[in-house]
């Protein structure tokens, strides 16, 4: 019997760790987000041929959420998955190895 994991997913990610202090603003042709006092708001605009829909969004974060920089499409997310540093991932891996 041999052991198996999920291969490992080596995409790089950019994006920031928040506190208390983060302050960021950020627009491109979809969406507007600001992020002041641990809340990120988000203003998203989709168009179609017929239509127009505009999107209000609050998420409120905790210290040390990280944030991912999706830049051609929604900005600022906030992933399902736990994030790691690269260090930390190789940490991870060392672990198993």
């Amino acid at each position: 019997m041999e052991q198996f994991i999920t291969k490992p997913d080596i995409t790089i990610y950019h994006g920031i760790r928040v506190n208390k202090d983060t302050k960021l603003d950020y627009k491109n042709d979809k969406v507007e987000q600001t992020v002041k006092d641990l809340v990120l708001k988000s203003k998203t605009t989709i168009k179609g041929e017929d239509y127009k829909s505009t999107y209000n969004t609050t998420i409120f974060l905790k210290e040390g959420d990280v944030l991912v920089l999706e830049d051609e499409g929604r900005g600022y997310i906030k992933p399902v998955e736990e994030m790691y540093t690269i260090q930390q991932a190789i940490d991870e891996l060392e672990l198993i190895k």
